[in-house]
């Protein structure tokens, strides 16, 4: 993931341990047939944008970039938590935007 970040930017290595905490835990709880190159680089800039932000927490991190990938990140009423995330976690294939 860390290939993902500018250059000149450095993190401490607790925040490091926590975006990788994140990250492998998002990996390790989607299916390896929707768990391809592509979405674990969207994973990994997730992640990094809310570390940017502040997050410190490894749990927070993976469920902020989980829900954000599903398209959840609006508030409960506004957006139903079933769809695709059930979706991803059944190992389907279909776009969550």
């Amino acid at each position: 993931m860390l290939h993902l970040v500018e250059p000149q930017r450095v993190y401490p290595p607790e925040t490091t341990a926590a975006m990788t905490a994140a990250f492998e835990r998002l990996c390790a709880s989607i299916p390896k047939s929707v768990n391809g190159d592509d979405l674990r680089r969207q994973l990994a800039l997730i992640i990094l944008r809310h570390v940017d932000r502040g997050v410190q927490d490894p749990e927070r991190l993976s469920e902020l970039a989980f829900r954000e990938l599903a398209g959840l990140s609006g508030s409960a009423s506004e957006r139903s938590p079933t769809g695709c995330v059930s979706r991803l976690r059944r190992g389907e294939s279909t776009p969550c935007r």
